[in-house]
């Protein structure tokens, strides 16, 4: 795991490095800052995203200390932590409660939610509102999480430490300063052009961990249960994450490389502060106890196979 983190660290160093270095002309930057996209989300799944689940380092600290990698490319790592770890783990594919399926209206990612005639095209538009996820949530969600902060401070105790709340602050100003104001005042481009290699970043790492996320809970054969007249679920813990939940790719070493071991999600739900270099070996054992118990244990057999689970089901959602 520190080998792997060494790894993503330095090729996220060394392409803001070349960025900065000015090695060519436009297209060349652009090119750079897409890459850094591509290299900070794998970054952020493969250290952050264990980081905050507890399941990096012992030391609560350190754990702490690695999620803030994912402030400093733009996004808080005080509310992805809540709706991720807290409101996505504890109640999966549950409308109004997986804070995974609260999506704009111009999607339909489960059966419960309101059907509208333009849904019928979200297989289609859906990879463009994935490239602004992270441009929505770095510059609106966050922006009116820190109003709401400062409106209630002191009278809401869901709100932020004041010390969460400084580093939060603090992290969007050195993300502005680094990703945008830096550049703009040593790359010999115009302004408008650095803003748009700085968007087409923000577009590249959205697309890439949006899509990611997905390939787990918005595919063929998973399941999306409501809660009865009394608010309980009618299956346990660990079948309703089996219910809901599939794996893709698991015997592809690269994958499992570059992804963080996301595509062990199975595994990783049911044991998520398990660092995921292990998921691959409990794998088959959780496979095996489900088939014992005849309880369902979805996986796709490759990535690409998953992408197209995935927008299959976003067409069956929009034209049924």
């Amino acid at each position: 795991m520190y080998v792997k983190s060494i790894f993503w660290m330095s090729l996220v160093a060394m392409t803001y490095t070349a960025i900065l270095s000015a090695l060519g002309g436009g297209l060349t930057t652009l090119g750079l800052f897409i890459l850094l996209g591509f290299f900070i989300s794998v970054g952020t799944m493969n250290i952050s995203h264990d980081a905050l689940h507890g399941a990096y380092a012992s030391n609560p600290k350190v754990n702490r200390l690695l999620g803030f990698f994912m402030d400093l490319f733009g996004a808080s790592s005080f509310y992805w932590k809540k709706e991720h770890v807290v409101d996505h783990h504890t109640f999966t594919n549950i409308i109004h409660h997986d804070a995974d399926l609260d999506v704009p209206i111009l999607l339909r990612v489960c059966p419960e939610a309101p059907r509208h005639s333009f849904h019928r095209f979200q297989h289609i538009y859906a990879p463009f509102l994935y490239a602004l996820n992270l441009m929505k949530w770095v510059y609106f969600s966050d922006f009116r999480r820190m109003y709401r902060v400062v409106k209630s401070w002191g009278k809401d105790p869901k709100n932020p430490s004041a010390f969460e709340f400084f580093m939060m602050a603090s992290f969007k100003c050195v993300h502005i300063f680094l990703f945008i104001a830096l550049p703009i005042m040593v790359l010999p481009l115009m302004w408008w052009q650095t803003l748009l290699c700085y968007l087409a970043y923000l577009a590249t790492a959205g697309v890439t961990l949006t899509t990611v996320f997905q390939l787990a809970h918005i595919v063929d054969g998973v399941s999306f249960p409501l809660p009865d007249e009394e608010g309980n679920m009618e299956e346990n813990f660990v079948k309703h994450q089996l219910a809901t939940t599939s794996n893709f790719a698991t015997h592809n070493p690269v994958v499992k490389f570059f992804f963080g071991g996301l595509n062990f999600q199975v595994e990783h739900h049911i044991f998520p502060q398990y660092c995921h270099i292990h998921l691959s070996k409990i794998s088959p054992i959780v496979e095996r106890t489900a088939k014992e118990f005849g309880i369902p244990y979805y996986k796709q057999p490759s990535f690409i196979a998953a992408v197209r689970s995935h927008f299959r089901i976003l067409r069956e959602f929009g034209r049924r």
